[in-house]
Protein backbone atom coordinates (compact mmCIF):
# COMPACT_ATOMS: atom_id res chain seq x y z
CA UNK A 1 0.00 0.00 0.00
CA UNK A 2 1.49 3.41 -0.71
CA UNK A 3 -0.26 7.02 -0.29
CA UNK A 4 -1.28 9.18 -2.83
CA UNK A 5 2.26 11.16 -2.53
CA UNK A 6 3.51 7.75 -2.94
CA UNK A 7 4.96 7.12 0.26
CA UNK A 8 5.06 3.61 2.04
CA UNK A 9 1.55 2.42 4.13
CA UNK A 10 2.99 0.04 6.85
CA UNK A 11 0.92 -2.37 8.58
CA UNK A 12 1.49 -1.78 12.12
CA UNK A 13 -0.81 -3.07 14.28
CA UNK A 14 -3.84 -5.61 13.95
CA UNK A 15 -6.83 -5.09 16.95
CA UNK A 16 -9.47 -7.61 17.29
CA UNK A 17 -12.33 -8.23 20.19
CA UNK A 18 -14.04 -10.58 21.21
CA UNK A 19 -16.86 -11.13 24.32
CA UNK A 20 -14.68 -9.42 27.05
CA UNK A 21 -11.47 -9.70 25.01
CA UNK A 22 -9.27 -7.55 23.20
CA UNK A 23 -6.24 -8.87 20.76
CA UNK A 24 -3.82 -6.67 19.73
CA UNK A 25 -1.54 -8.24 16.59
CA UNK A 26 1.63 -6.47 16.41
CA UNK A 27 3.47 -6.04 12.85
CA UNK A 28 6.00 -3.30 13.59
CA UNK A 29 8.17 -4.08 16.93
CA UNK A 30 10.37 -1.01 15.97
CA UNK A 31 7.70 1.96 16.55
CA UNK A 32 6.62 -0.25 19.15
CA UNK A 33 9.89 0.04 20.81
CA UNK A 34 10.06 4.00 20.29
CA UNK A 35 6.54 4.58 21.75
CA UNK A 36 7.47 2.15 24.25
CA UNK A 37 10.30 4.85 25.68
CA UNK A 38 8.01 7.61 24.77
CA UNK A 39 5.78 6.40 27.61
CA UNK A 40 8.88 6.23 29.82
CA UNK A 41 9.93 9.69 29.36
CA UNK A 42 5.89 10.86 29.61
CA UNK A 43 5.95 8.93 32.84
CA UNK A 44 9.34 10.51 34.15
CA UNK A 45 8.28 14.21 33.09
CA UNK A 46 5.05 13.98 35.03
CA UNK A 47 6.30 12.03 37.63
CA UNK A 48 3.93 9.52 37.39
CA UNK A 49 4.76 6.08 39.88
CA UNK A 50 4.50 2.50 39.22
CA UNK A 51 1.38 2.51 40.84
CA UNK A 52 -0.24 5.56 39.31
CA UNK A 53 0.14 4.28 36.01
CA UNK A 54 -0.74 0.48 36.55
CA UNK A 55 -4.43 1.98 37.52
CA UNK A 56 -3.74 3.97 34.71
CA UNK A 57 -3.18 0.38 32.39
CA UNK A 58 -5.96 -1.58 34.08
CA UNK A 59 -8.78 0.59 32.59
CA UNK A 60 -7.19 1.54 29.66
CA UNK A 61 -6.81 -1.82 27.84
CA UNK A 62 -5.07 -0.33 24.82
CA UNK A 63 -2.21 1.27 27.17
CA UNK A 64 1.55 -0.92 27.24
CA UNK A 65 1.67 -2.62 30.43
CA UNK A 66 3.28 -1.36 33.35
CA UNK A 67 5.73 -3.77 34.24
CA UNK A 68 7.05 -3.27 30.62
CA UNK A 69 7.55 0.20 31.11
CA UNK A 70 9.04 0.10 34.39
CA UNK A 71 11.60 -3.15 32.61
CA UNK A 72 12.26 -0.10 29.84
CA UNK A 73 13.21 2.82 32.64
CA UNK A 74 15.07 0.20 34.20
CA UNK A 75 17.25 -0.27 30.46
CA UNK A 76 17.40 3.21 29.85
CA UNK A 77 18.80 3.60 33.03
CA UNK A 78 21.65 1.37 32.49
CA UNK A 79 22.38 2.64 29.03
CA UNK A 80 22.69 6.10 29.57
CA UNK A 81 24.41 5.39 32.80
CA UNK A 82 27.11 3.60 31.11
CA UNK A 83 27.80 6.69 28.46
CA UNK A 84 27.79 9.22 31.27
CA UNK A 85 28.83 7.32 34.92
CA UNK A 86 27.32 8.80 37.83
CA UNK A 87 29.99 8.59 40.53
CA UNK A 88 29.49 9.34 44.63
CA UNK A 89 31.29 11.17 46.79
CA UNK A 90 31.47 11.11 51.01
CA UNK A 91 31.11 14.50 52.20
CA UNK A 92 31.87 13.38 55.99
CA UNK A 93 35.10 13.03 54.23
CA UNK A 94 38.31 15.21 54.98
CA UNK A 95 39.83 16.52 51.54
CA UNK A 96 43.25 15.04 52.40
CA UNK A 97 41.34 11.53 52.42
CA UNK A 98 39.03 12.39 49.54
CA UNK A 99 43.02 13.00 47.77
CA UNK A 100 44.88 10.18 49.31
CA UNK A 101 42.78 7.27 50.10
CA UNK A 102 44.40 4.11 48.37
CA UNK A 103 40.81 2.77 47.51
CA UNK A 104 40.31 5.25 45.10
CA UNK A 105 40.35 4.49 41.61
CA UNK A 106 41.76 6.53 38.97
CA UNK A 107 39.86 7.34 35.34
CA UNK A 108 40.65 9.04 32.51
CA UNK A 109 39.18 12.26 33.19
CA UNK A 110 41.47 12.80 36.33
CA UNK A 111 38.23 12.49 38.78
CA UNK A 112 39.49 10.19 41.85
CA UNK A 113 36.03 7.67 41.97
CA UNK A 114 36.04 4.88 45.08
CA UNK A 115 33.41 2.02 43.43
CA UNK A 116 32.78 0.96 46.75
CA UNK A 117 31.50 4.49 48.68
CA UNK A 118 28.20 4.91 49.40
CA UNK A 119 28.10 8.71 50.21
CA UNK A 120 25.78 11.47 50.27
CA UNK A 121 26.73 13.64 47.15
CA UNK A 122 26.92 12.44 43.42
CA UNK A 123 28.81 13.90 40.04
CA UNK A 124 29.71 13.59 36.67
CA UNK A 125 32.37 13.91 34.76
CA UNK A 126 31.99 17.38 32.86
CA UNK A 127 34.11 15.74 29.65
CA UNK A 128 31.61 12.86 29.41
CA UNK A 129 28.64 15.65 29.56
CA UNK A 130 30.57 17.47 26.60
CA UNK A 131 31.20 14.61 24.44
CA UNK A 132 27.36 14.20 24.97
CA UNK A 133 26.36 17.53 24.00
CA UNK A 134 29.08 19.06 21.42
CA UNK A 135 27.55 16.71 18.47
CA UNK A 136 24.02 17.79 19.68
CA UNK A 137 24.47 21.51 19.74
CA UNK A 138 26.72 21.49 16.29
CA UNK A 139 23.73 19.23 14.19
CA UNK A 140 21.29 20.92 15.83
CA UNK A 141 19.60 23.38 12.91
CA UNK A 142 20.65 26.64 13.26
CA UNK A 143 24.08 25.07 14.56
CA UNK A 144 24.60 26.23 18.47
CA UNK A 145 28.23 25.29 17.69
CA UNK A 146 30.57 25.43 14.19
CA UNK A 147 34.11 24.38 14.19
CA UNK A 148 36.08 27.59 15.06
CA UNK A 149 33.94 28.42 17.92
CA UNK A 150 35.08 28.72 21.40
CA UNK A 151 32.71 26.75 23.98
CA UNK A 152 32.40 29.33 27.05
CA UNK A 153 31.33 27.18 29.77
CA UNK A 154 29.43 28.48 32.72
CA UNK A 155 29.76 26.92 36.55
CA UNK A 156 27.46 27.57 38.90
CA UNK A 157 26.04 26.76 41.99
CA UNK A 158 23.39 26.78 45.21
CA UNK A 159 23.46 25.41 48.25
CA UNK A 160 25.66 24.78 51.30
CA UNK A 161 27.77 27.91 51.72
CA UNK A 162 30.54 26.43 53.21
CA UNK A 163 34.38 26.56 52.58
CA UNK A 164 35.05 22.89 53.61
CA UNK A 165 32.23 21.37 52.14
CA UNK A 166 32.61 23.03 49.03
CA UNK A 167 36.71 22.20 48.63
CA UNK A 168 35.33 18.37 48.51
CA UNK A 169 33.71 19.06 45.74
CA UNK A 170 35.63 21.56 44.12
CA UNK A 171 38.58 19.32 44.40
CA UNK A 172 36.70 16.32 42.30
CA UNK A 173 36.89 18.89 39.21
CA UNK A 174 39.73 21.10 39.76
CA UNK A 175 42.42 19.32 37.67
CA UNK A 176 39.92 18.36 34.95
CA UNK A 177 38.79 22.07 34.39
CA UNK A 178 42.05 22.79 34.56
CA UNK A 179 43.12 20.44 31.39
CA UNK A 180 39.83 21.58 29.71
CA UNK A 181 40.70 25.42 30.34
CA UNK A 182 44.01 25.20 29.04
CA UNK A 183 43.39 22.26 26.15
CA UNK A 184 40.24 22.12 25.17
CA UNK A 185 38.48 19.35 24.33
CA UNK A 186 38.16 17.08 20.70
CA UNK A 187 34.93 15.19 19.59
CA UNK A 188 35.07 13.53 16.39
CA UNK A 189 38.26 15.10 14.86
CA UNK A 190 36.85 18.23 15.62
CA UNK A 191 39.15 20.52 18.55
CA UNK A 192 36.97 22.81 20.54
CA UNK A 193 38.69 25.87 22.64
CA UNK A 194 37.38 25.92 26.04
CA UNK A 195 36.60 29.25 28.00
CA UNK A 196 35.71 28.93 31.69
CA UNK A 197 33.08 31.15 33.86
CA UNK A 198 31.73 30.69 37.27
CA UNK A 199 28.47 32.63 38.56
CA UNK A 200 26.93 32.82 41.83
CA UNK A 201 25.11 34.82 44.50
CA UNK A 202 27.54 36.47 46.79
CA UNK A 203 27.89 34.37 49.24
CA UNK A 204 28.51 31.21 47.20
CA UNK A 205 31.07 33.24 45.29
CA UNK A 206 33.56 34.59 48.17
CA UNK A 207 33.48 30.96 49.23
CA UNK A 208 34.29 29.48 45.07
CA UNK A 209 37.08 32.24 45.56
CA UNK A 210 38.67 32.03 48.95
CA UNK A 211 37.75 35.13 49.78
CA UNK A 212 36.61 37.05 52.77
CA UNK A 213 32.63 36.90 53.32
CA UNK A 214 30.68 40.67 52.15
CA UNK A 215 30.73 42.36 55.90
CA UNK A 216 34.17 41.93 55.60
CA UNK A 217 36.79 45.49 55.94
CA UNK A 218 38.07 44.26 52.24
CA UNK A 219 34.94 42.99 50.94
CA UNK A 220 34.80 43.48 47.31
CA UNK A 221 35.12 40.28 44.76
CA UNK A 222 36.78 41.93 42.10
CA UNK A 223 39.07 45.26 43.92
CA UNK A 224 40.68 46.23 47.41
CA UNK A 225 37.72 48.72 48.13
CA UNK A 226 37.60 49.22 51.88
CA UNK A 227 33.77 48.90 53.12
CA UNK A 228 34.14 52.32 54.33
CA UNK A 229 34.26 53.40 50.71
CA UNK A 230 31.37 51.54 49.00
CA UNK A 231 29.55 54.89 48.97
CA UNK A 232 32.21 57.32 47.33
CA UNK A 233 31.90 56.86 43.32
CA UNK A 234 33.99 59.03 42.42
CA UNK A 235 37.04 56.75 43.44
CA UNK A 236 37.54 54.37 40.47
CA UNK A 237 38.46 50.16 40.99
CA UNK A 238 38.76 48.39 37.93
CA UNK A 239 38.36 44.43 38.70
CA UNK A 240 41.14 42.94 39.94
CA UNK A 241 41.36 40.61 42.53
CA UNK A 242 41.42 41.62 45.92
CA UNK A 243 44.30 41.31 47.54
CA UNK A 244 43.82 42.71 51.10
CA UNK A 245 41.51 39.37 52.21
CA UNK A 246 42.27 36.28 50.56
CA UNK A 247 42.44 33.86 52.84
CA UNK A 248 41.79 30.34 51.49
CA UNK A 249 42.65 28.91 47.85
CA UNK A 250 40.67 29.41 45.07
CA UNK A 251 38.77 26.02 44.50
CA UNK A 252 38.91 26.54 40.63
CA UNK A 253 42.11 28.52 40.16
CA UNK A 254 41.46 27.33 36.21
CA UNK A 255 39.07 30.02 35.53
CA UNK A 256 40.20 33.69 35.22
CA UNK A 257 39.39 36.47 37.91
CA UNK A 258 37.35 38.87 35.21
CA UNK A 259 35.56 35.24 34.68
CA UNK A 260 33.74 35.17 37.87
CA UNK A 261 30.86 37.12 36.63
CA UNK A 262 28.21 38.86 39.06
CA UNK A 263 24.56 37.38 39.42
CA UNK A 264 21.84 39.80 37.93
CA UNK A 265 19.31 38.09 39.57
CA UNK A 266 20.64 38.33 42.68
CA UNK A 267 21.41 42.01 42.19
CA UNK A 268 18.05 42.60 41.93
CA UNK A 269 17.24 40.44 44.83
CA UNK A 270 19.69 41.96 47.12
CA UNK A 271 19.23 45.71 45.99
CA UNK A 272 15.08 45.40 45.86
CA UNK A 273 15.58 44.11 49.94
CA UNK A 274 17.72 47.45 51.14
CA UNK A 275 14.83 49.66 49.39
CA UNK A 276 11.89 47.89 50.38
CA UNK A 277 14.00 47.90 54.36
CA UNK A 278 14.51 51.77 54.14
CA UNK A 279 11.52 52.14 53.15
CA UNK A 280 9.97 50.28 55.60
CA UNK A 281 11.91 51.43 58.43
CA UNK A 282 10.57 54.73 57.52
CA UNK A 283 7.15 53.69 57.78
CA UNK A 284 7.32 51.77 61.12
CA UNK A 285 8.73 55.27 62.77
CA UNK A 286 4.95 56.45 62.33
CA UNK A 287 2.40 56.09 65.26
CA UNK A 288 -0.36 54.65 62.50
CA UNK A 289 1.50 51.95 61.07
CA UNK A 290 -0.34 49.24 62.72
CA UNK A 291 -3.48 50.76 62.74
CA UNK A 292 -3.64 52.45 59.09
CA UNK A 293 -0.45 52.35 56.76
CA UNK A 294 0.18 48.61 57.24
CA UNK A 295 -3.30 47.84 55.89
CA UNK A 296 -2.54 50.50 53.28
CA UNK A 297 0.36 49.24 51.83
CA UNK A 298 -0.58 45.32 51.71
CA UNK A 299 -3.96 46.95 49.68
CA UNK A 300 -1.85 48.81 47.44
CA UNK A 301 0.27 45.67 46.90
CA UNK A 302 -2.92 44.11 46.10
CA UNK A 303 -3.72 46.06 43.52
CA UNK A 304 -0.43 45.51 41.35
CA UNK A 305 -1.06 41.64 42.10
CA UNK A 306 1.37 41.02 44.38
CA UNK A 307 0.91 39.11 47.49
CA UNK A 308 2.34 40.76 50.53
CA UNK A 309 1.73 40.95 54.18
CA UNK A 310 3.28 41.91 57.22
CA UNK A 311 3.83 40.31 60.40
CA UNK A 312 5.19 40.28 63.79
CA UNK A 313 8.72 38.15 63.80
CA UNK A 314 9.15 35.32 66.43
CA UNK A 315 12.55 35.02 66.05
CA UNK A 316 13.46 38.66 66.00
CA UNK A 317 11.94 40.27 69.50
CA UNK A 318 8.57 40.92 67.88
CA UNK A 319 9.53 43.51 65.20
CA UNK A 320 7.83 44.12 62.09
CA UNK A 321 8.66 41.54 59.37
CA UNK A 322 7.03 40.71 55.92
CA UNK A 323 6.38 38.82 52.84
CA UNK A 324 9.58 37.77 50.94
CA UNK A 325 9.25 38.62 47.38
CA UNK A 326 10.16 36.89 44.31
CA UNK A 327 11.58 38.20 41.13
CA UNK A 328 8.62 38.97 38.66
CA UNK A 329 7.10 40.35 41.77
CA UNK A 330 9.96 42.47 42.99
CA UNK A 331 10.15 43.85 39.55
CA UNK A 332 6.67 44.92 39.61
CA UNK A 333 7.25 46.52 42.87
CA UNK A 334 10.13 48.87 41.62
CA UNK A 335 7.79 49.31 38.58
CA UNK A 336 4.50 50.69 40.44
CA UNK A 337 4.53 50.87 43.95
CA UNK A 338 3.42 54.62 44.65
CA UNK A 339 6.11 55.27 47.17
CA UNK A 340 4.83 59.06 46.75
CA UNK A 341 1.40 57.71 48.27
CA UNK A 342 3.32 56.83 52.00
CA UNK A 343 6.01 59.62 51.86
CA UNK A 344 5.08 63.44 51.15
CA UNK A 345 7.26 65.92 49.59
CA UNK A 346 10.61 65.81 47.53
CA UNK A 347 11.77 62.99 49.72
CA UNK A 348 8.68 60.37 48.50
CA UNK A 349 9.40 61.61 44.87
CA UNK A 350 13.27 60.51 45.50
CA UNK A 351 12.81 57.61 46.68
CA UNK A 352 9.95 56.61 44.24
CA UNK A 353 12.54 58.11 41.16
CA UNK A 354 14.93 55.76 43.24
CA UNK A 355 13.06 52.39 42.80
CA UNK A 356 11.88 53.59 38.87
CA UNK A 357 15.67 54.04 37.85
CA UNK A 358 16.78 51.14 39.49
CA UNK A 359 13.91 48.74 37.88
CA UNK A 360 15.56 50.70 34.26
CA UNK A 361 19.37 50.41 34.54
CA UNK A 362 18.01 46.72 35.75
CA UNK A 363 16.29 46.48 32.60
CA UNK A 364 19.48 48.10 30.72
CA UNK A 365 22.15 45.64 31.84
CA UNK A 366 20.02 42.78 31.01
CA UNK A 367 20.21 43.58 27.67
CA UNK A 368 21.53 40.69 25.09
CA UNK A 369 23.30 43.69 22.55
CA UNK A 370 24.22 46.65 24.29
CA UNK A 371 26.25 49.27 22.48
CA UNK A 372 29.46 50.55 24.28
CA UNK A 373 27.86 54.07 24.38
CA UNK A 374 24.81 52.25 26.18
CA UNK A 375 26.96 51.28 28.55
CA UNK A 376 29.19 54.52 28.97
CA UNK A 377 25.61 55.82 29.73
CA UNK A 378 24.43 53.25 32.17
CA UNK A 379 27.75 53.85 33.81
CA UNK A 380 26.55 57.56 34.27
CA UNK A 381 23.13 56.81 35.81
CA UNK A 382 24.30 53.71 37.93
CA UNK A 383 26.95 56.50 39.71
CA UNK A 384 24.42 59.15 39.79
CA UNK A 385 21.69 56.33 41.38
CA UNK A 386 24.52 56.23 44.33
CA UNK A 387 24.79 59.42 44.90
CA UNK A 388 20.70 59.79 44.91
CA UNK A 389 20.91 56.98 47.17
CA UNK A 390 23.06 58.36 49.78
CA UNK A 391 21.81 61.80 49.37
CA UNK A 392 22.89 63.77 53.08
CA UNK A 393 20.56 66.38 53.81
CA UNK A 394 20.65 69.48 52.24
CA UNK A 395 19.71 73.82 53.34
CA UNK A 396 20.71 74.84 57.06
CA UNK A 397 19.50 72.14 59.93
CA UNK A 398 16.37 72.14 61.48
CA UNK A 399 14.77 75.14 58.79
CA UNK A 400 11.85 75.27 56.60
CA UNK A 401 14.05 75.27 53.58
CA UNK A 402 16.06 72.34 55.01
CA UNK A 403 15.41 69.03 52.61
CA UNK A 404 15.78 65.84 54.29
CA UNK A 405 18.98 63.35 52.87
CA UNK A 406 18.12 60.31 51.39
CA UNK A 407 19.71 57.24 53.03
CA UNK A 408 23.14 57.19 54.88
CA UNK A 409 26.58 56.08 52.91
CA UNK A 410 26.98 53.28 55.47
CA UNK A 411 23.52 51.37 53.75
CA UNK A 412 25.67 51.37 50.58
CA UNK A 413 25.84 47.78 50.06
CA UNK A 414 28.48 45.16 48.45
CA UNK A 415 25.81 44.34 45.77
CA UNK A 416 25.13 48.24 45.12
CA UNK A 417 29.38 48.49 44.94
CA UNK A 418 29.39 46.19 42.48
CA UNK A 419 26.37 47.63 40.22
CA UNK A 420 28.24 51.27 39.70
CA UNK A 421 31.64 50.15 39.85
CA UNK A 422 31.91 46.51 38.54
CA UNK A 423 28.94 45.93 36.17
CA UNK A 424 29.96 48.36 33.05
CA UNK A 425 33.16 47.08 32.95
CA UNK A 426 31.45 43.36 32.56
CA UNK A 427 29.36 44.79 30.56
CA UNK A 428 32.21 46.21 27.90
CA UNK A 429 33.95 42.62 28.47
CA UNK A 430 31.38 40.79 27.58
CA UNK A 431 30.25 42.60 24.47
CA UNK A 432 34.04 41.92 23.06
CA UNK A 433 32.90 38.11 23.34
CA UNK A 434 29.99 38.46 21.56
CA UNK A 435 27.65 38.08 24.82
CA UNK A 436 25.59 39.56 27.92
CA UNK A 437 25.38 39.82 31.35
CA UNK A 438 21.81 38.19 31.30
CA UNK A 439 23.17 34.31 30.09
CA UNK A 440 25.38 34.23 33.60
CA UNK A 441 22.18 34.77 35.29
CA UNK A 442 21.96 32.01 38.71
CA UNK A 443 18.28 32.12 37.57
CA UNK A 444 17.85 28.62 35.67
CA UNK A 445 19.17 26.92 38.78
CA UNK A 446 17.42 28.54 41.17
CA UNK A 447 14.26 26.84 38.99
CA UNK A 448 16.24 23.55 38.89
CA UNK A 449 17.00 23.72 42.16
CA UNK A 450 13.36 24.63 43.11
CA UNK A 451 11.56 21.97 40.72
CA UNK A 452 14.18 19.45 42.40
CA UNK A 453 12.78 19.82 45.92
CA UNK A 454 9.12 20.45 44.94
CA UNK A 455 9.12 16.65 43.15
CA UNK A 456 11.52 14.36 44.75
CA UNK A 457 10.91 13.26 48.00
CA UNK A 458 8.42 15.72 49.18
CA UNK A 459 11.26 17.57 49.00
CA UNK A 460 14.14 16.68 50.96
CA UNK A 461 17.56 15.96 49.90
CA UNK A 462 18.92 14.87 52.56
CA UNK A 463 19.42 10.91 52.39
CA UNK A 464 16.33 8.13 51.90
CA UNK A 465 17.41 7.20 48.54
CA UNK A 466 16.78 3.52 46.93
CA UNK A 467 19.33 0.74 47.38
CA UNK A 468 21.66 2.18 49.46
CA UNK A 469 22.25 5.23 47.23
CA UNK A 470 21.83 8.94 48.26
CA UNK A 471 18.38 10.75 47.14
CA UNK A 472 20.44 12.93 45.01
CA UNK A 473 21.76 10.04 43.01
CA UNK A 474 18.14 9.24 41.98
CA UNK A 475 18.12 12.55 40.64
CA UNK A 476 20.88 12.31 38.90
CA UNK A 477 19.36 9.24 36.88
CA UNK A 478 16.48 10.92 36.11
CA UNK A 479 18.82 13.55 34.38
CA UNK A 480 20.59 11.52 32.76
CA UNK A 481 17.37 9.58 31.28
CA UNK A 482 16.70 13.35 30.06
CA UNK A 483 19.99 13.61 27.94
CA UNK A 484 18.64 9.88 26.76
CA UNK A 485 15.72 11.28 25.48
CA UNK A 486 17.25 14.10 23.75
CA UNK A 487 20.00 12.10 22.23
CA UNK A 488 17.55 9.63 20.60
CA UNK A 489 15.32 11.93 19.87
CA UNK A 490 12.43 10.25 21.78
CA UNK A 491 8.98 11.82 21.21
CA UNK A 492 6.77 13.37 23.53
CA UNK A 493 3.60 12.68 21.44
CA UNK A 494 2.36 10.58 19.06
CA UNK A 495 -0.27 11.39 17.11
CA UNK A 496 -3.05 8.33 15.74
CA UNK A 497 -6.10 9.01 13.16
CA UNK A 498 -8.86 6.98 14.21
CA UNK A 499 -11.59 6.04 11.19
CA UNK A 500 -15.02 4.84 12.17
CA UNK A 501 -17.24 2.65 9.76
CA UNK A 502 -18.92 6.22 9.22
CA UNK A 503 -15.88 7.26 7.35
CA UNK A 504 -16.08 9.86 9.93
CA UNK A 505 -12.18 10.77 10.78
CA UNK A 506 -10.62 11.72 14.36
CA UNK A 507 -7.01 12.88 15.49
CA UNK A 508 -5.66 12.22 19.18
Amino acid sequence: MVSESGEPIHLRNMELEYEDHIINIKYNLLLDHIKLDAYVRACDEALLGRDGYRRLAAVEARLTREYQVAQRRIEITKLINEQIPIGTINLNKEVNQLDDDDEHQSNPDGIMVDEQEIGNGVYRSIRNLLQIFIPIWNESNPPILQPGDTINLKLGGDGKEKYETLAKVGNLFKYQLQDLQENGISVDGVHWPIELYFSGDWKFMYNIMGLNAPNARYFCLYCDCEASNRWNVDLCWPINKNTKCQKKPPLFPAIKQENYIPDELHLLLRISDVLMECFFNDLFKKREFEREIKNQIEQTMKSIKVHFEFFKSRSNSGKWDWTSLMGPDKKKVLQHFPIVNFISGKRGEEIQKLWRDFYDLYLVLRSPNLTYSEIDNFENKAKQWIKLFCRPSQGQMNSASQIPGLYRKEDVTPYMHVFSQHIPEFLRNLKEKNMGLRVFSTSSIEKKNHNQVRLFFCGTTMGGGTRGKPVVYDIMEFENRQLYYLINNTPQEILMRHIDAGDKENKD
